[in-house]
């Protein structure tokens, strides 16, 4: 099988397309970057709990050092005559106004007493969940108040957590949002980068496609991509080397077409120089026994030479139909249209009834030696299927250039072409190889309106150069 009947192949096999052989790039990314974010998301929450965790305990317990060891300091002892009760509350009061911590003065009976506070801003709002994340262990300290020999209360130092907490919630807010922009714009360039990676892999296919379909003329465009630029060298290099193979194979293929068509003329040579004399001779000598036979009024033996000689006119006819056939009628070097000129002349000769015409340009190109032999037997084999098939009035066979190529047809007005389904002829395989074989394409014979139209489509070798 040759290389077009290979792309034929290619081209007509279904390509299933949109069957899933594997998990989508576009897909893979998104679910990717998203994953890599929401992962990056958590472990920087987790690294801000931690540290703010960390943070609100050792704040809160440097704070609650700092105020046991002052209300140590600054209470009056016990054997001096001062007001303790007085003193305890300016220091509780002192160390309430502080940061991360809280202090309760209570009497002898247990009952609170009113401290002399400034107005302090509450805390924000921090969700239980979140203020059950950061929260240390709590820590509190009993100081009593006495004087000898009585105790008139008690001091109690607790740490307070709620600012250090509320400062962490506003750190979280903060950074949790920018984080989740960031994973969106993240997001969205990966996913617009992967839309351009895509897009230029879709390039490259539109390129294999039209290379699966038999257009090597067209490379793949340049993607822009470095990491791309090389697979894009590959396919064009794929394409250059296919196109060159194609075209070895093609000018194989015709010159196989006119060596055949050089061994078919050998042969009628052959057949018109070692037969054709034989068969002259022989009916020659069938006449002349013939005559004597008559002279020696033997009925019989006349009657047997009158048949030898019909059956060796017929033989001789046959020969020279055979010879007719293999031999390519025009002389060598001729052009397309003055070797079809001279055929439709002959044709219409044998068949005067029916009217034949030629519609050839001036300026048509000529398709090369093996494309004027095969368009040669097209437009014979076409017409002698009509004359002895269809009955036509009149047969018109025409000749149009096209892009980068010849359009031969024959359209006949006679009774049509072969049912649709029934085997086609030798006549039909031989038109459809020689076109195959050549980059071209045979259309068979079909009905349109009163007209029965076959067609043949070559390339030009020199108009294939040139486009490619």
């Amino acid at each position: 099988m040759d290389a077009t009947s290979h792309i034929a192949a290619a081209r007509d096999a279904p390509v299933r397309r949109g069957r899933s052989h594997g998990v989508a790039l576009r897909l893979l990314a998104l679910g990717g970057s998203a994953l890599a974010w929401l992962a990056m998301v958590a472990i920087v929450a987790t690294v801000l709990i931690l540290n703010a965790r960390n943070s609100a305990r050792d704040e809160t317990g440097s704070a609650f050092q700092l105020a046991n060891a002052f209300a140590t300091l600054h209470l009056p002892t016990a054997f001096e005559r001062r007001d303790m009760m007085a003193e305890a509350a300016r220091i509780a009061a002192e160390i309430e106004a502080q940061r991360h911590l809280s202090a309760e003065l209570r009497d002898a009976q247990g009952q609170p007493v009113a401290l002399a506070l400034a107005p302090r801003l509450p805390p924000g709002q921090v969700p239980e969940w979140f203020a059950a994340l950061i929260r240390p262990e709590p820590l509190h300290e009993l100081i009593p108040i006495a004087q000898y020999p009585n105790v008139l209360g008690v001091l109690e130092i607790r740490t307070d957590p709620r600012d250090e907490i509320a400062e962490a919630w506003a750190d979280f807010r903060l950074i949790l949002p920018l984080l989740a922009a960031m994973a969106l714009v993240a997001i969205g360039v990966t996913m617009a980068i992967t839309a351009l990676v895509l897009r230029r892999l879709g390039l490259l296919g539109a390129a294999l496609d039209r290379m699966r379909a038999g257009d090597l003329d067209h490379p793949a465009p340049q993607t822009g991509l470095a990491e791309l630029a090389v697979l894009t060298d590959g396919v064009n290099a794929l394409a250059a080397h296919l196109a060159g193979e194609r075209a070895e194979n093609r000018r194989l293929q015709g010159r196989m077409l006119t060596l055949a068509e050089a061994e078919r003329a050998r042969i009628a040579s052959d057949l018109h120089d070692g037969i054709g004399p034989q068969l002259f001779a022989l009916q020659a000598a069938v006449g002349q026994a013939g005559r004597a036979a008559g002279t020696g009024r033997d009925p019989a033996l006349a009657e047997a030479l009158s048949a030898v000689s019909r059956h060796a006119q017929a033989i001789r006819q046959s020969a020279r139909a055979a010879i007719d056939d293999l031999r390519l009628a025009p002389a060598e070097g001729a052009s397309l249209a003055e070797m079809l000129q001279e055929l439709l002349i002959e044709f219409a000769e044998i068949a005067p009834d029916t009217a034949i015409t030629l519609d050839c340009p001036p300026d048509l190109p000529e398709p090369g030696e093996a494309g004027r032999i095969a368009l040669y037997r097209f437009v014979r084999e076409s017409v002698l299927n009509a004359l002895r098939h269809a009955a036509p009035g009149a047969i018109r066979v025409s000749l149009a250039h096209e892009d980068h190529g010849i359009a031969a047809r024959v359209a006949d007005d006679g009774s049509g072409p072969a049912a649709p389904g029934s085997r086609a002829g030798l006549g039909q395989a031989g038109m459809r190889d020689r076109a195959s074989a050549l980059g071209g394409r045979y259309q068979p014979p079909r009905r349109e309106g009163p007209w029965t139209l076959t067609e043949c489509h070559l390339p030009c070798p020199a108009e294939q150069g040139s486009a490619r």
